[in-house]
């Protein structure tokens, strides 16, 4: 959840945070977008499976070199964080869960003048 959040402070759409949070395979993405997502996924959860072929897949829908270390770091940071965090058994603090419902009710509105679903919420904010 934080993760999203911290692209809907960057100034991301509403909804594509909510989509973000639910499923992000079930956004429109670019080829390039969908394949670095899947890779930051990979890296996150099978780190020691990453091969060339990982990182061909991105130059070969468009990422430079440079870019992929910029994905790999900000992927690694991001998990780190993470770890830090669970580790210490930190929570999230109610100023964040209520940032995310407000995000939420604005994503609802979006998705109502926009004809489409709101997306599930996994993580039960709403």
């Amino acid at each position: 959840m934080a993760h999203a959040e911290f692209l809907r402070q960057e100034g991301g759409d509403d909804l594509a945070v909510e989509q973000v949070k639910s499923d992000w395979r079930e956004m429109e993405l670019t080829q390039a977008e969908y394949a670095m997502l899947e890779y930051a996924e990979k890296l996150t959860l099978t780190p020691s499976s990453m091969t060339q072929a990982d990182v061909q897949k991105l130059r070969d829908t468009g990422w430079s070199d440079r870019d992929i270390l910029d994905i790999v770091h900000v992927c690694a940071y991001f998990n780190f964080r993470v770890r830090v965090v669970d580790g210490l058994g930190l929570e999230v603090a109610d100023w964040q869960i209520q940032r995310a419902r407000a995000g939420a009710e604005r994503a609802a509105k979006l998705a109502r003048d926009k004809g489409v679903a709101m997306p599930r919420d996994p993580w039960r904010v709403r």
